[in-house]
Formats: structure tokens, C-alpha cells, sequence
């Protein structure tokens, strides 16, 4: 037996001794459920919807204080939820626990949003929630017809490996299992450029899933530098903006393959994906209940940008009902060539992140800082702004202003760790108010740099 197969097995091993023994089932239901007819699809989703709203007012103070509408309402509940308040990040910090249910699973974990405009919030997540968002994640990678056991690499961010912290035996154990390799995009110079080809060419992966900026930076690198890459089955981009220019050097670099362009948060998951045959992105409707509205908070028409608001489906121990998620998108008109009759995001027009540069001429992935802040205490937002090649200012806002010296004296450690990440550049930290850029949004890396020092 070859090594593939002895994975395979041990992957199944791994889900049916954690009560998952249907996980790959699951994903199959899935996928037939988006080929299916589409009256189907819209029964299931609505019931999915229907139930979410219902444990909702039954459940969560909240809800029920708001009592957007009454329980005969949900016969439709595609029109019942454009009842529901929309869901902010403000709305999650002053409510916090009125958004726990009642009835909430035994088995939740805190999670924070990614902090991507400088205002991250934690939100409660259950094992339903972890279970649907695996699930979703393993379909788009079947789009590419990867199988499990065969070989993952995942260009990402490793905080383990950015501030050396070590990787628990679960994780490794789950990493061999799922056959996954990671190479940390947090820092990123041309010779951590090199690294990763070499690597690619060593031991040549079936798909690849990475941040958008990091694969586009190492495919420029390796187009100029004259060094081909193998093909794999397929690459899925995401944590940024997947533009035509990203994808067509990406698919250059790597020999032609499917760049899938793959769409969520921390707070919801996946939202959708594109597939191998056009470029815009399917909600995965299972899992998602997707709005796109004007200014006046009324249904967009396919073609028109709007803001995009997700109810999540999965998460009952606090549900997110029209959240609003930040981004603005359009709906795509007609069915895809694919043959899955799921709707189609057209265009996202997410935030991309500025890269900071260290006084070496390392590019540091703004995510990776934000790591460092997910936990702090009275923490509104915050900005890191680079002015100069050798100065950041780092400016944090506390939510509540009495609190500002203590909030100071907490930045002690991520600072730290943000002056050995940005080596030979001084970090001045300034506790205030933090003014939002001309778009209205808070933006948590600036970097002011006329050149910022392309790979």
C-alpha cells in the first residue's frame, strides 16, 4: 500500500474515532445539493433559515427584547429576515452575552473577527459551526478533484512559526493526517520567495490554498526569475482581494491551473467560492443566507454594488443574523457553466492589506500583527501606519477612555513582538482616537510609503 491510501485511511480514522465517520458524505450531499435542481436548493436553505430565525426569538435575549417579527412570519423567512435588525460590530460589543443562546451547545470556543479594519470583536462559535465550515472548506478543494491523502500545502499565516511558538501534538498529528504542509506568509522577502520553490519543486503539492497577496508575490517572483513551477490540481486564494492581474500571473506561474477565489471571515467562515470555470464566487447556501442592499437597506439588483449582510446558518450558540460583514460586492446575473445552480457573487470589493516593511526589506503581512491584538482588554481598534521606511506609528483606541493608561501598559507585550517582527524599525505607540480614511472605514495598515518595496 502506498503512502496516499495509508493516508486516506488515516484521515477517515481521524473523523470517524471525533463521531464524524460522515464527513466526506456530508461533502458529497453537499455538492449534489448545489447541482441540483434549484427549486430544492431553495426549500432546504429556507428551512435551514427558518429554523435559524425561530431558535433565534426562542432563545436569544436580544431577540427576542427587538422581536423583529412574529413566529407566523417565518413561513417566508427569506422576507422575514429583512426584518431583523442589521448586525454590526458595535451592536456585538454593546450587546455581548444578550447574543448567546439560551440553549447554547456544550462544546463553544471564543473567536475573534480578523481585525481587518482595526475593530475586531469576539464572537461565541459552536462544533456545529467548526463541523460546517471544514465541511465547506473540503468541497471547494473537491471542485479541484483533490482527494484526501493527497498532498495540501498551505502558504498562510503561522503565528507559531512568526513568534516562535510551538505547535501542539494534536495539531502536528492533525497536519500529518490531512497530509498539510504550511509555509508561513507572514514574512516574506526574496529569499523566503526562493524557500518556498524550492519546497514547491521538492515535493510537488496536489492543491494549494493561500493568501492572495502572498501567492501573487511569489508568482511574480518565480515568472522573473525564470523558475518554473510544478501544476497542481488547483489553487484556492483568499485573506484578500483576487484580482484579474493576481490570477492571471498566479495561473502563468503555476502552468495554467484553477485559481479559485474563495470568500469569508473569521466570524462566518466561507461564505462562497468561485469554481474552475468562471471567475465569480458561489455562496455555498447551505450554509449562508446572503444579502446584498442599497444605502437604504433594500435588495440590490444583479449588476448594482451594495454592502453585503451574512446570516450564518450553522451557529445556533450565537447567531449572526444579517451581519454585515463590511464588504461591498454584486450579485452575478444567470447560472454558471459549472452546472451548480447556487448564486453567484460577481465582484467583492474586500479590503486589501497593506504590507509594512522591517529596515531589512522583509514585507510583513499586516495579519500576522493583528495576531497579536485579538485578546486585549478594552481595545476598541487600532492602526499601524507606516510614515517613513524606518517608522511606524501604532495607534490604539480604547473602548472605554478611563481605561487609556491601563490599555497602554497592555500593549507592552505586542509591542514587543511587533518591534521583533518590524526589525530596525521603530514602532511609537499613541493611545487615542483613531480618525477613519475618506471611505468611511477604519483601516488597521496604512502604509504611507511612496514604494513600499515590491518583491
Amino acid at each position: 500500500m502506498t503512502l496516499g491510501p495509508l493516508r486516506r485511511a488515516g484521515f477517515e480514522s481521524f473523523y470517524r474515532i471525533s463521531g464524524r465517520s460522515g464527513f466526506l458524505g456530508e461533502v458529497d450531499r453537499m455538492d449534489a445539493a448545489y447541482r441540483g435542481p434549484r427549486a430544492a436548493l431553495d426549500a432546504a436553505a429556507e428551512e435551514r433559515l427558518r429554523a435559524l430565525l425561530s431558535h433565534a426569538l426562542e432563545t436569544v435575549p436580544f431577540y427576542r427584547q427587538v422581536r423583529p417579527v412574529a413566529s407566523a412570519d417565518l413561513a417566508d423567512p427569506a422576507a422575514a429576515v429583512r426584518a431583523f435588525p442589521v448586525m454590526t460590530k458595535a451592536v456585538i460589543r454593546e450587546q455581548g452575552l444578550a447574543l448567546r443562546s439560551e440553549r447554547a451547545e456544550e462544546r463553544t470556543h471564543w473567536n475573534t473577527s480578523g481585525g481587518s479594519t482595526g475593530e475586531p470583536v469576539r464572537l461565541l462559535q459552536d462544533r456545529t459551526m467548526t463541523r460546517a465550515v471544514t465541511e465547506t472548506k473540503m468541497l471547494y478543494m473537491r471542485w479541484l478533484g483533490f482527494e484526501p491523502g493527497e498532498r495540501h500545502l498551505l502558504i498562510w499565516g503561522a503565528p507559531q512559526q512568526t513568534f516562535r511558538e510551538g505547535i501542539s501534538l494534536r495539531e502536528r498529528v492533525y497536519r500529518f493526517l490531512h497530509h498539510q504542509q504550511y509555509l508561513n506568509c507572514y514574512e516574506v522577502s526574496d529569499g523566503v520567495l526562493e524557500g518556498w520553490i524550492d519546497e514547491i519543486r521538492r515535493r510537488p503539492p496536489s492543491v494549494i490554498e493561500a493568501y492572495a497577496d502572498a501567492m501573487f508575490d511569489l508568482s511574480r517572483y518565480a515568472l522573473r526569475h525564470r523558475r518554473p513551477l510544478p501544476r497542481p490540481r488547483g489553487i484556492i486564494t483568499s485573506a484578500g482581494v483576487l484580482t484579474d492581474e493576481r490570477r492571471q500571473a498566479i495561473q502563468e506561474a503555476f502552468g495554467g491551473c484553477p485559481v479559485l477565489n474563495r470568500y469569508g471571515s473569521r466570524e462566518v467562515g466561507d461564505v462562497g467560492c468561485s469554481c474552475p470555470a468562471d471567475t465569480p464566487i458561489h455562496v455555498s447556501e447551505l450554509m449562508y443566507f446572503v444579502e446584498v442592499v442599497d444605502a437604504n437597506g433594500r435588495p440590490c439588483a444583479p449588476g448594482a454594488e451594495g454592502d453585503v449582510l451574512v446570516t450564518l446558518l450553522a451557529n445556533r450558540s450565537m447567531p449572526l443574523i444579517r451581519y454585515r460583514i463590511e464588504d461591498r460586492a454584486a450579485w452575478a446575473d444567470g447560472e454558471c457553466s459549472c452546472g451548480r445552480v447556487s448564486r453567484r457573487l460577481l465582484t467583492v470589493f474586500g479590503r486589501q492589506s497593506d504590507f509594512l516593511v522591517a529596515g531589512d526589506g522583509t514585507r510583513i503581512n499586516g495579519t500576522a500583527l493583528t495576531t497579536l491584538l485579538y485578546w486585549v482588554p478594552n481595545l476598541r481598534r487600532f492602526q499601524f501606519r507606516q510614515v517613513q521606511r524606518d517608522r511606524v506609528r501604532f495607534l490604539v483606541e480604547p473602548e472605554d477612555p478611563a481605561g487609556a493608561e491601563t490599555l497602554r501598559a497592555a500593549m507592552a507585550a505586542p509591542l514587543a513582538k511587533a518591534r521583533q517582527l518590524l526589525r530596525g524599525t521603530e514602532i511609537e505607540l499613541e493611545v487615542g482616537p483613531i480618525a477613519p480614511s475618506r471611505s468611511g472605514k477604519y483601516r488597521y495598515i496604512v502604509n504611507e510609503l511612496t514604494d513600499p518595496g515590491a518583491p
